[in-house]
């Protein structure tokens, strides 16, 4: 004989993940709107730094402030995001910031390889 229980079933279909948490969702979009913003930091940072020529010390911090925002962006974005997404559970999440965590890498090898180069000598220069 089949039991009519009163009590509600809760069990979510297979394939469908739980709900996510308010505050992981905030967290899962901020990360990825930082690091989006990461580059544009980069670029306004140098036009700031570039464009003060009389040294002041207004923009000079502005400049230092987006470099750093970039930098954060770039490296500290992912790894936030990649740990609340593993801890939420969401694997199209945890996808997402694992590219964003490679594209970071790739860049950073790249602005390292160019540095290196870009304080070469030039040949017959005494450095």
């Amino acid at each position: 004989m089949p039991s009519d229980s009163s009590a509600p079933h809760h069990s979510a279909p297979c394939g469908i993940p739980p709900a996510l948490p308010t505050s992981a969702k905030r967290v899962i979009a901020g990360a990825s709107l930082w690091w989006s913003a990461s580059p544009v930091a980069f670029v306004l940072s140098t036009a700031v730094g570039l464009g003060s020529r009389d040294r002041d010390p207004f923009w000079e911090l502005v400049s230092v402030m987006l470099l750093w925002s970039g930098l954060g962006g770039m490296v500290v974005a992912p790894a936030v995001g990649l740990l609340v997404a593993f801890r939420s559970r969401q694997r199209p999440a945890r996808r997402r910031f694992a590219i964003m965590g490679a594209v970071s890498l790739a860049v950073c090898a790249l602005a390292l390889l160019f540095w290196e180069f870009a304080m070469e000598c030039a040949p017959g220069h005494v450095c």
